[in-house]
């Protein structure tokens, strides 16, 4: 007789305390994509200011970005953002963190304008799900990524893949690609 490397009850617990451990991640996932689904966005309930930039700052902006932001929100009374080093996105610049930032972007006219954004709880985790955070939550989510797999495979494994109703289980794991594969195509 061979011994197994590792027992049942040890993948139980694995399999328990893995699960038990990304709670978090999974409900921030299923939160945030639910609700964006419906069209909540990042901004939504955020607290949005837009402030023309002065003429005269506006004639010498090229290159004083940082600037630029930083007297303006300070002229119009706004916060300044925690971090303000400039980074360039999307044809705006722009200084803060999920929470709150300011950019420096143009209006419909092509009038340079600061934007502040200051976010709730719920725009913040949104935006880390789309990855625009720091890089640990990423390698967090990509862990997560992995132990559903992992999790999945080793809940068919313990089971045993149903042994007692295997062709109901095996009708499921079916209906279950084929109606993905349809919504997939029909997306497309």
């Amino acid at each position: 007789m061979s011994k197994k490397l590792i027992s049942n009850k040890t993948w139980m617990q694995i399999h328990l305390y893995v699960s038990l451990f990304f709670i978090p991640m999974a409900l921030i996932y299923a939160i945030t994509g639910s609700l964006h689904i419906f069209g909540i966005r990042q901004n939504a309930g955020a607290e949005i200011v837009e402030v023309k930039v002065e003429s005269q700052m506006a004639q010498n902006m090229r290159g004083n970005e940082q600037q630029v932001i930083l007297e303006t929100l300070k002229a119009n009374g706004l916060k300044i953002p925690s971090n303000t080093e400039v980074r360039f996105f999307r044809n705006s610049h722009s200084m803060g963190d999920l929470k709150y930032s300011a950019t420096l972007a143009k209006d419909k006219e092509g009038n340079p304008i600061v934007r502040s954004v200051d976010r709730h709880w719920y725009g913040v985790l949104l935006m880390l799900h789309k990855a625009a955070g720091k890089w640990y939550f990423d390698v967090l989510a990509v862990g997560f990524s992995i132990a559903l797999i992992v999790l999945y495979l080793s809940g068919l494994f313990l089971t045993a893949f149903c042994k007692r109703s295997w062709k109901s289980a095996s009708v499921a794991v079916v209906l279950g690609f084929v109606i993905t594969a349809l919504a997939v195509a029909w997306s497309l």
